[in-house]
């Protein structure tokens, strides 16, 4: 990362993670990271362990983290260690960053951040 960039609506790299889910980067730096997560109704991203806290903001839609029901406009944080899966019913997309890596869990690969 040399300085300023823009990433543009529709320039996305999009990631499939699983029936639905996919992901962009916006930010990638040594550990820390700032993604766009998709998700199409009745999506789920599997549950996964933070190493850093995370922030979530949802953009449109819902979602689900654990109890919590989150809507359009709302800010989720969970502090380092917390696991989670994330579902939704109607679909959603939210901005996440977290200043450390995230380690899918139930024996699948590491989201790399770096």
């Amino acid at each position: 990362m040399e300085g300023p960039y823009v990433v543009r609506k529709g320039d996305g790299n999009w990631i499939p993670m699983g029936d639905g889910v996919r992901l962009s980067y916006l930010r990638r730096y040594r550990d820390e990271y700032s993604i766009l997560l998709e998700m199409d109704a009745g999506g789920r991203f599997p549950v996964h362990d933070h190493v850093g806290g995370e922030e979530i903001f949802v953009l449109e839609g819902s979602a689900r983290l654990g109890t919590e029901e989150l809507r359009q406009g709302d800010y989720y944080y969970s502090p380092p260690g917390v696991s989670h899966a994330v579902e939704t019913e109607e679909g959603c997309s939210l901005l996440i960053t977290s200043a450390r890596g995230m380690e899918v869990n139930a024996g699948q690969e590491s989201l790399e951040t770096s």
